[in-house]
């Protein structure tokens, strides 16, 4: 009796461990046909007790003759003890074999190894557009050549662009302020010598031929220079505002009203000694005004 009890137990304990095992995983292409290089789905679907744990290929997974592109994993269904696991995987093959078949396994994995469970094998059948292969293949020659346009370097250039404008910003960042000081002192000495050039001129034309309208070039010369150099409408003020702008300088006070004097009063036959003085006076004021000035920017650069 003790023996048949026992012969029960062992076979009550392969029938719990048969009811343990995995179904048949269930698995297939979405079509019967396919091009070389086309996508193509293959679904794999498996149904186990829901007490086993079981994983699904994953994307490291070796899917020759195909290759994988994607694959979609679906949340795992359990109903009445029995759960439902898929997958989706995307694929295409670049072989040329006329049939091509694929089964994809299962893994039940246990406490100290795994278990592998394939499903059956799939075939699709590969479409060829080339029906008939010629042996051996015609070349084409064709030795004629092609005239093609000539593009432009629009990276190149946007690239010699950007550099040269960071260049640039560079070189103003860091010398900017000594390259406008410079400049500047360049078109003072400029238009300090024009000036000095053409009041000379018309100071010697009215010391020789005492022309009166060189006297009035003269002066007005002088204003527009003083205007420019001094940033004030000085060649719109009247004598006695020019002086009153100077803090009632009284070389230029002396000046201007010979000068004036000679121009509206007529007279600078009778004067003309003491209105080339004045012109002399005009022009040693304007030389001190520009060398201020000159001072002003150069020192600008010592203050900064």
């Amino acid at each position: 009796m003790r023996k048949l009890a026992i012969l029960i137990l062992l076979c009550l304990g392969q029938l719990v461990a048969q009811g343990q095992q995995l179904l048949t995983p269930q698995g297939g292409f979405s079509q019967d046909t396919v091009h070389l290089g086309e996508l193509v789905q293959y679904t794999l679907v498996h149904r186990h007790p829901d007490s086993l744990e079981v994983v699904l290929p994953a994307a490291n997974y070796n899917f020759a003759p195909f290759e994988l592109v994607d694959n979609t994993y679906y949340p795992t269904r359990t109903r009445n003890g029995i759960s439902t696991d898929s997958a989706v995987y995307t694929l295409r093959t670049f072989e040329t074999d006329s049939v091509q078949q694929l089964a994809l396994p299962v893994y039940l994995l246990r406490e100290r190894d795994t278990v592998t469970y394939f499903a059956e094998a799939s075939n699709i059948y590969l479409q060829q557009l080339v029906k008939v292969v010629r042996e051996p293949l015609p070349i084409k020659a064709d030795t004629e050549l092609i005239v093609v346009g000539e593009k432009f370097n629009w990276p190149l250039m946007l690239l010699w662009v950007t550099t040269i404008l960071a260049l640039s910003a560079l070189i103003w960042l860091i010398f900017g302020q000594s390259i406008k000081r410079r400049y500047k002192l360049y078109r003072l000495r400029k238009d300090h010598l024009y000036y000095t050039s053409r009041f000379n001129s018309h100071k010697d034309r009215f010391q020789k031929s005492g022309v009166q309208s060189s006297l009035e070039k003269a002066v007005t010369l002088w204003k527009n220079y003083l205007t420019k150099l001094e940033r004030s409408a000085i060649n719109s003020f009247t004598t006695k505002e020019i002086v009153e702008f100077y803090n009632n300088d009284e070389e230029i006070n002396t000046a201007l009203r010979i000068c004036d004097k000679a121009i509206y009063g007529n007279l600078q036959a009778e004067y003309e000694g003491e209105t080339n003085l004045a012109l002399g006076m005009l022009r040693r004021f304007s030389i001190q005004r520009y060398k201020l000035h000159r001072e002003l920017i150069r020192n600008a650069r010592d203050n900064a």
